[in-house]
């Protein structure tokens, strides 16, 4: 006769066998899908202004305004394990006086159940930025 801590202890091994064996089975069902999609993106106008910068007086600074299109479906991607995506465009340029700079352009969160086909003509970009 095997004793309680004995059958405990292979009640809970088998119990952490097979939650393991589902931990996999999940891991496995999103694995192996595709998470790309196609992605059209096209800039439009770009213009380039000079403007104070409000945090150092009498100093001009580079003002950037870029208008995109963008058309793109993130239907594909989502599944039981997506929640929600979060997006965002960078722009990455070479200065003088900066070896690498880089600028968020557009942000946006799309959650589940949202519509995930995005399209956007002529949309100016949410942040500007300034170049010193």
């Amino acid at each position: 006769m095997h004793t309680f801590l004995t059958r405990l202890n292979s009640s809970f091994a088998y119990s952490m066998s097979v939650l393991g064996a589902l931990t996999f089975a999940c891991f496995l069902s999103t694995a192996l899908n595709s998470n790309l999609s196609d992605v059209s993106l096209n800039v439009g106008r770009v213009l380039v202004r000079k403007a104070s910068d409000l945090s150092i007086p009498r100093q001009l600074n580079d003002l950037g305004y870029v208008t995109l299109d963008l058309d793109v479906d993130l239907q594909k991607i989502f599944n039981w394990n997506v929640k929600q995506l979060f997006l965002y465009l960078t722009a990455e340029y070479e200065t003088e006086s900066n070896k690498f700079n880089q600028v968020i352009l557009w942000d946006k969160i799309i959650r589940r159940g949202e519509n995930a086909k995005l399209t956007f003509k002529g949309m100016n970009s949410k942040y500007y930025f300034f170049d010193d």
